[in-house]
């Protein structure tokens, strides 16, 4: 498939995610488990490694939802200190929906090269941008996605160099200024980095068939 056709679907397919809606939940489970059943499951350690460093953000979803949202108590003897049986069950959809986003962005990344994804963003930015930026802005959006798992693979590296053995200010000080010292490092060698941006070619009318198809499901199941 076309990296232009995969970076449209997956945004698409992120669309319909944010929704929450039980069947497309649903659907979007089995389309990407199928989909990693097909790629063999590509570092599928680092994937899970993503999930596990956004525990605390899907903890406050779930508090947020459960107790914010009106709807029957769960447990009634503790009156408004209990979760609604609604806030819990939006809760674990949105959690679900933000792991299912993440899982299909690392498939993306692990399928698509650097000179198939920048080509596919530059085409797909090409309405909004003029000649002069369109290829400055690609790449800057490239690298800030390639950003991610390079800081988080930066701080479990610094910590298993300088574990926090104790919450001591001094220990603390030590550990960021060796993570900022790495950043910095990491920093420069990417600004010395020569990135070749290879001529992009449109996908073949018939591929446009799958965004169109993941659109219509979204919009009959609204």
């Amino acid at each position: 498939m076309h990296p232009l056709i995969r970076v449209v679907a997956l945004l698409i397919f992120i669309a319909g995610l944010a929704l929450a809606r039980p069947a497309l939940m649903s659907a979007g489970f089995v389309l990407l488990l199928l989909l990693y059943l097909l790629t063999g499951f590509p570092a599928s350690r680092v994937l899970l490694r993503m999930i596990l460093r956004l525990r605390w953000l899907l903890v406050a979803i779930l508090l947020v939802y459960g107790w914010s949202t009106p709807g029957a108590s769960l447990l009634p003897a503790i009156s408004a200190w209990s979760p609604t049986v609604e806030g819990l069950s939006l809760g674990l959809l949105r959690m679900l929906s933000l792991v299912m986003i993440v899982a299909a962005v690392h498939l993306l990344m692990q399928v698509t090269s650097r000179s198939q994804l920048l080509p596919a963003i530059m085409q797909l930015i090409k309405p909004v941008t003029t000649a002069a930026t369109r290829e400055r802005l690609a790449v800057r959006i490239l690298l800030s996605i390639e950003a991610v798992t390079q800081v988080q693979a930066l701080v479990s590296e610094t910590l298993t160099k300088q574990p926090l053995r104790n919450h001591r200010l001094s220990t603390l000080g030590v550990t960021a200024q060796t993570l900022y010292t790495s950043v910095l490092n990491r920093a420069a060698l990417a600004g010395e980095e020569v990135i070749e941006v290879g001529k992009p070619e449109s996908p073949p009318l018939w591929q446009w068939l799958v965004p169109v198809a993941l659109s219509a499901v979204i919009y009959i199941s609204i």
